[in-house]
């Protein structure tokens, strides 16, 4: 089952509560925010706050089967019913726990315990044959010579499931038990100390089990190190809790289920400041698939204040809320607290994104709509070097800027449009010699490399295909360039040697070819061009499609929208020839005719966003009256301040489609070209705006992030080389890739390559 195939299916279960036929906290948000049982009870107004249900105990082997063979489900049954009734999602917790099993299984020996376990496992399908969520194994990390709760003390638990030569064989057993009785079921491991502690151990043992192939569906990260040792009143930092879970999503490559949360503290107002500092990381974080909290009325949870009050966990004291509760109730009527982000297709793996017109103010709300932004033609060459030499970015760092602010609020992304395209080229160029426009071409993308170092998507050549005529389309003549990067016989090599020019200088970015062809669906020749830099080894990751005007036909009362059916036929044919995945950029439909803008969206997005080839969707219009380069600028999706009725009908799809949009992937991973190492040259800052301060030679304190913005830590330093040496140094960057330190005085930022 692919990672896309695993988040999917723990994303249908955490968003099934959006159908409740009662008030909870999260209802409708993209995940489940959960409780458990009270003293083996559901008080009446559980349904009031939660939409999905955990027995604390009722459902473990211990207390179902104390006689052997003799089965009491009368408290598992209460909560398993409740959810059905409820229409509210039950996890089961859990098959196997090294300290909650039956005493009478102490007595029997290897060949015994294993029909016990497999007699239990047949008991619980049999009585729950359609389970949703199960927790399979429950504490099974060895430290030192222990197990967590205890597998093989006193008991035959680990031989009889194929022992433990190191590498966790009965838990991996116990998977494949589970899957042969629930083969839809999300299969979870469950364990503690997770968070802090002892998250190594339990990666180290999900990776070993998925390598025997145990069918491991998600990662339950108990919770329960909400706040720090010693005085307990300093939570859990958020860039250590970050960091717990970027770990170990990316190392396990499973989603996560934040399976018991809670903190325990007496005083109101610090529990309160701990639930603001981790339920919304917890819900924004897209690979945390649901949230379960353990318990919520005081006096009637496990945990105790240092003995000095039991149950101090809970939410609700002698009927009143607690103010982390008030507060909760608050958080969740924010409906960006109940999605991924803020743009229309937030929640999906890939974006939809727009332009600015080059010298357009940034509409407020323009993360509101879109996750991705490019310009126009503002950070061409063209118009970045209008005279060689001399580099212009301010209209380029207009948008970049912005972006990377947001990346941070909102998750805006940045795409680069484009290194080179031939009717952008600066105009010196053309009294260039060969060895000249080398020199030029060179010199413009490292300046483009040391002033953005770590854009993510980049656009490197644009228009390169040549029509019937002989002619590039994008008017590559007139100068030396072809000749200068290699020439072209009929191979295009003058474009491999451009993607091999950007990959060495963006090891990680996507680089995406970009054209243009009026009958593409059909015929597309941009496929003849990439099929032959393929042959070249060219670094090109992906191919932009422009999706433009002629994405209708016809004239007058004949004209009609091109059918979703062709589109989709010729995107698959074109993904089967490159193997590469698509970008559709540029799509318009420029009218004043609202019925027919709004019935081509209708009839193409769903098309571009469903196909598993597609990994992402840039429109080129968004203000009417703003759109580039048209005449007439009518395909603007918002006229007078109001929505023209294809933007309604694509807030309608996507309100339709964002409790599931998890179902749109791009399922073909994005095969990047990187260098083996990144060069361990001189790193270069990123400008933030015009303003950038020289430090003092004194001690600055420097916030940690990793390439999704994620906020690692804090570290302090003498500048950003011993910064930098610091954070190479480091454990907590255990993965190759780029990093950022942001200065807490100046806010300047600079990156620094990491290898591994």
């Amino acid at each position: 089952m692919s990672l896309f195939s695993m988040i999917s299916k723990a994303s249908v279960v955490a968003l099934m509560a959006s159908g409740l036929s009662f008030a909870g906290i999260a209802d409708g948000a993209s995940k489940f925010l959960g409780n458990t049982t009270t003293s083996g009870e559901i008080p009446d107004d559980f349904g009031t706050y939660w939409n999905q249900i955990t027995a604390e105990n009722e459902c473990t082997w211990v207390i179902v089967e104390k006689t052997r063979g003799e089965y009491d489900w009368t408290g598992c049954n209460l909560v398993y019913n409740w959810a059905k009734e409820n229409h509210a999602t039950f996890s089961f917790h859990t098959l196997l726990w090294g300290s909650h099993y039956p005493v009478w299984l102490n007595s029997l020996d290897v060949d015994e315990t294993k029909k016990a376990i497999t007699d239990w496992f047949d008991a619980v399908q049999e009585h729950y044959p359609d389970l949703e969520m199960i927790e399979v194994v429950n504490e099974a990390v060895k430290s030192g010579d222990n197990y967590h709760s205890g597998f093989g003390r006193g008991n035959n638990f680990i031989e009889a499931l194929g022992g433990n030569s190191g590498n966790y064989e009965f838990v991996t057993t116990a998977f494949k038990m589970a899957r042969e009785r629930w083969p839809k079921a999300i299969l979870i491991y469950n364990d503690y100390n997770t968070i802090q502690w002892q998250k190594e151990q339990a990666i180290d043992l999900l990776k070993k089990i998925k390598a025997q192939g145990a069918p491991v569906d998600a990662f339950g990260m108990q919770f329960h190190e909400t706040t720090t040792q010693g005085s307990g009143h300093y939570c859990l930092s958020a860039s250590t809790l970050k960091r717990a879970l970027h770990d170990a999503h990316e190392q396990t490559g499973l989603p996560i289920y934040i399976t018991q949360y809670d903190v325990g503290d007496k005083d109101d107002e610090f529990q309160k400041k701990c639930y603001m500092e981790h339920i919304p990381l917890l819900m924004e974080t897209e690979y945390v698939a649901g949230i379960t909290l353990w318990g919520y009325v005081y006096g009637k949870t496990w945990i105790s204040c240092n003995g000095t009050d039991f149950g101090c966990s809970g939410l609700i004291k002698d009927g009143v809320e607690r103010s982390a509760l008030t507060w909760l109730k608050e958080y969740f009527k924010d409906p960006g607290a109940r999605r991924y982000g803020h743009g229309l297709a937030t929640g999906a793996t890939k974006s939809l994104g727009n332009v600015i017109v080059d010298g357009q103010t940034i509409p407020e709300d323009y993360d509101t709509y879109w996750n991705e932004i490019t310009t126009d033609n503002a950070c061409t060459w063209g118009a970045v070097e209008k005279e060689r030499g001399k580099y212009d970015f301010s209209k380029c760092d207009a948008v970049y800027n912005w972006a990377v602010i947001n990346r941070f609020e909102s998750r805006v992304s940045f795409k680069f449009r484009n290194l080179l395209k031939g009717t952008h080229l600066p105009h010196w160029l053309n009294g260039l010699d060969v060895n000249e426009t080398k020199e030029a071409v060179t010199a413009w993308f490292d300046e483009v490399a040391a002033h953005y170092p770590n854009i993510y998507q980049i656009e490197v050549v644009d228009g390169a295909v040549r029509n019937s005529t002989g002619h590039y389309h994008s008017g590559f003549e007139g100068n030396n360039l072809i000749e200068a990067l290699g020439g072209d016989d009929g191979d295009y090599k003058f474009v491999a040697t451009a993607f091999n020019m950007a990959r060495k200088r963006w090891p990680y970015a996507t680089l995406i070819y970009n054209d243009y062809d009026e009958s593409r669906w059909e015929n597309d020749p941009t496929v003849d061009l990439i099929l032959k830099l393929q042959e070249q080894n060219a670094a090109i990751d992906a191919f932009g499609l422009q999706a433009s005007n002629w994405m209708v036909q016809g004239s007058g009362p004949e004209i009609k929208c091109i059918a979703g059916s062709k589109i989709r036929d010729g995107i698959q044919k074109i993904y089967d020839k490159i193997k590469i995945p698509l970008f559709i950029t540029e799509y318009y439909i420029s009218t004043d005719s609202d019925s027919l803008q709004k019935a081509c969206f209708a009839e193409h997005i769903p098309a571009f966003m469903e196909s598993e080839y597609v990994a992402g969707v840039s429109l080129w219009s968004y203000i009417y009256g703003e759109t580039p380069w048209m005449t007439p600028t009518n395909a603007g999706l918002i006229k007078n301040g109001e929505n023209r009725p294809a933007m309604d009908w694509l807030e309608d799809y996507f309100k339709d489609h964002w409790l599931d949009a998890k179902s749109l992937w791009y399922t073909s991973d994005i095969p990047l070209n990187p260098v083996d190492t990144l060069g361990q040259g001189p790193d270069e800052p990123i400008a933030i705006g015009n303003k950038i301060r020289l430090e003092q030679n004194t001690q600055q304190s420097y916030d940690v992030f990793d390439v999704q913005g994620v906020r690692l830590g804090k570290l302090s330093a003498y500048g950003f080389s011993d910064a930098a040496k610091m954070l190479r140094a480091s454990k907590a960057t255990k993965a190759s890739g780029i990093y950022f330190l942001r200065n807490h005085t100046t806010g300047k930022m600079q990156s620094v390559g990491i290898v591994r």
